[in-house]
């Protein structure tokens, strides 16, 4: 054959080739435009509905497009059985399924391109006899019962149970020689993208009254395929029936599944949680957002690990790392480290219960660290090493969410101050506002709380300030069942002496009341009246001895509902103002020789009485000195302040110029409203020196000048 007519041939043939595939091509998109895909509906309905033993439906049209070579079903439904609320368990709106048409044809394997599902609707329902999902046939077939079943446990807690086995739908005689070869064709799924729009999937728990739901699902992936790990974008909201919040989530990241959808991984991830409540609050939603290096999920063990998991949101970071078993028998440990934490603006935005603190600062720094441990009911955190604004905190807490709920710890605080969170709590029979709200008892903690919970714990706090006062040590034994406190031993050390009491509380009735006995030993007081400049005793060893009993919630109440035995003892006193003992020994200059404060040495002073309703009744007043001694009664009302006494001032061992006045007995009252920073403003001392008297005008100004001894 001649050059020339070869090339001509080869054109021909070439021509003849080329034209084939264009042909075939012609020929299948004219077959395809001429089926009625809408025929194979009810053949397509009912395989489904025999592999999974729940009536299918699809009630919109299938079909098929050559340009690109897509699947298209609309209003597919798999129904509920009888006996629950929801129709369907899934529905989806549309699906659209993109194959490759050169792999059909050429090929004769159909490749996946792209699966995309338009609002695809997921309802789970539980109820205290089973689920509308584990009886499905064809999920089944995953799954291999145990040897036993506790016919108390109800279907949902039975299929948590249950173990994953490789499915083979092929007849028994043929699955041996066929498994291999049918988990490759399984194993071989892949798709160049994968989109979810707008999806929702309902979690319904009938038997604990509440519905979790995720909505406006929206997930983009690229080139996803088994063992392979591929991008992915996801977006959607959280909702639960229980709280207010409503969670707004963007999450990428870098997806991996394997082993058959068993093993799923997520790495390199970051996104956006947004938080926002009622828009009827008006608190403005927050923007967290999330970052980390791993995380992993076996569905068939159940088990969870995250690797370096970051949470940034409102000038704070939170950094945890965790492990462990998910599902029935939960069992997760991590660490947790807090970083410039701001508890309140944390609690406002996810509408968590927190008292509002007088102290606007109260609450607002927390850095640390601590491990914790969840096995689905009980909450333990160890190697607690948290500081809280001031306060350092380190130690163990574990609390059980279940029936009994019980809480324990072993907490050692350094620096609690509980007058910085003092708390306003609603009004109780009226009472000193600040602003226009009540304040209260400084100790934030929830009186429903204590009254459902048991408690069994030891709190050791140094350098603590309540009242004002500062405590060195403080140290507290609790135990607390359903509403009945007991703090005992209550102790503390303070001001170089000691406090030893006990004190128990009970919520149950209408109103808490509380019982407190002890004694102080050795309290210096001379330690205390550095920190009240406007203090009456200057110095002084206080003993004291009480058995006290109150009802309510605030200060107010408290202190008028008071009631019990109050007794107290003082040596070596230095009662502010002139030195009656210097007055007595004829000294009537009056001059100190330094800047210090006046005062008069007295050598004990001795109270005992009782409380009844807020008023003390003093029924004995002594109190001894070098030169005269004072003895009398008294009462102090503390709902009025007003305090009401009647003392005899004896002159005793006078000398010099003022020794006529020995064998004196001097009537004193002192009456009026006591004002603990201003004693002296509110109450007045008063004397009749005429009916002392009848001597020099010398004489009665010495007697005066005893009674102003009892003004500074």
């Amino acid at each position: 054959m001649s050059k020339q007519n070869f090339f001509k041939w080869f054109k021909r043939v070439t021509l003849i080739l080329g034209i084939i595939p264009i042909l075939l091509f012609l020929a299948f998109a004219g077959a395809v435009s001429f089926i009625d895909f809408n025929q194979y509906k009810p053949q397509i309905e009912q395989e489904v509905t025999d592999y999974t033993g729940r009536e299918f439906n699809i009630k919109g049209v299938v079909d098929v497009s050559v340009f690109p070579f897509e699947l298209t079903a609309t209003e597919l439904a798999l129904k509920n059985p009888e006996g629950f609320d929801s129709e369907n368990l899934l529905s989806v709106q549309t699906v659209q399924v993109e194959l490759s048409l050169w792999s059909l044809l050429w090929h004769k394997e159909v490749d996946v391109l792209r699966l995309e599902l338009f609002e695809p609707k997921l309802h789970l329902i539980k109820t205290k006899t089973g689920d509308n999902w584990s009886d499905i046939k064809g999920l089944a077939t995953w799954l291999k019962q145990q040897d036993s079943f506790d016919k108390a446990q109800t279907a949902t807690e039975w299929f948590n149970t249950l173990e994953r086995v490789q499915v083979s739908l092929k007849p028994e005689a043929e699955q041996e020689s066929a498994a291999q070869e049918d988990a490759n064709k399984v194993a071989n799924w892949a798709f160049d993208s994968l989109v979810v729009r707008d999806g929702k999937i309902q979690i319904y728990d009938k038997a604990k009254g509440f519905a979790e739901t995720f909505l406006n699902i929206n997930i983009l992936a690229f080139d996803v395929a088994k063992k392979q790990p591929f991008d992915m974008s996801s977006d959607f909201s959280y909702q639960n029936s229980l709280s207010q919040r409503i969670y707004d989530v963007h999450l990428n990241g870098i997806l991996e599944i394997k082993e058959q959808f068993k093993i799923w991984q997520l790495r390199q991830w970051n996104g956006v949680f947004k938080v926002r409540l009622p828009e009827d609050q008006k608190i403005p939603e927050v923007r967290l957002t999330t970052r980390g290096d791993l995380f992993e999920m076996n569905i068939e063990t159940m088990e969870v690990s995250i690797e370096n998991g970051f949470l940034n949101g409102l000038d704070a970071q939170l950094q945890s790392s965790f492990s462990g078993q998910f599902g029935l028998n939960t069992l997760l440990s991590g660490t947790v480290t807090l970083q410039q934490l701001n508890f309140k603006e944390w609690a406002k935005h996810l509408n968590l219960p927190l008292p509002k603190f007088v102290n606007q600062q109260a609450l607002s720094v927390g850095n640390g660290q601590f491990e914790w441990y969840w096995d689905g009911s009980h909450l333990l955190l160890n190697d607690i090493d948290i500081q809280i604004d001031e306060s350092k905190v380190k130690g163990d807490l574990s609390y059980d969410f279940d029936g009994n709920k019980t809480l324990r710890f072993e907490l050692d605080v350094q620096e609690g101050n509980l007058d910085f969170y003092q708390a306003y709590l609603p009004e109780e029979g009226g009472g000193k506002k600040i602003g226009e709200q009540q304040v209260y008892f400084p100790i934030p903690i929830s009186v429903d709380f204590l009254k459902q919970a048991n408690i069994f714990g030891q709190l050791t706090i140094t350098q603590l300030t309540v009242f004002d006062m500062t405590l060195d040590t403080f140290d507290v034994d609790i135990v607390a069942e359903k509403g009945r406190l007991q703090l005992a031993p209550l102790d503390a050390t303070l001001y170089q002496g000691e406090l030893l009491s006990r004190l128990h509380i009970n919520l149950t009735g209408e109103s808490p009341s509380f019982h407190w006995k002890g004694r102080v030993n050795d309290i210096e007081l001379g330690a205390l009246a550095k920190r009240q400049a406007s203090s009456v005793l200057l110095a002084g060893s206080l003993v004291s001895r009480f058995d006290l009993k109150t009802t309510g919630m605030d200060v107010k109440t408290i202190k008028s509902h008071l009631n019990g035995r109050l007794s107290f003892d003082i040596e070596g006193a230095k009662l502010a103002g002139m030195d009656l003992n210097r007055i007595l020994a004829g000294e009537l200059s009056l001059k100190t020789s330094d800047s210090s404060r006046a005062y008069t040495e007295l050598q004990k002073i001795m109270v005992v009485g009782r409380w009844s309703d807020g008023l003390y009744s003093a029924r004995k007043l002594d109190v001894a000195s070098e030169r005269f001694s004072v003895s009398g009664a008294g009462t102090f009302n503390v709902n009025t302040a007003q305090i009401d006494s009647t003392l005899n001032v004896l002159i005793e061992r006078p000398e010099g110029g003022v020794k006529i006045l020995k064998g004196l007995n001097i009537p004193v009252t002192y009456r009026g409203i006591w004002q603990a920073n201003a004693p002296n403003e509110g109450a007045a001392w008063h004397v009749n020196a005429k009916n002392i008297m009848n001597g020099t005008k010398v004489h009665k100004q010495l007697v005066q000048m005893v009674l102003n001894t009892f003004k500074h």
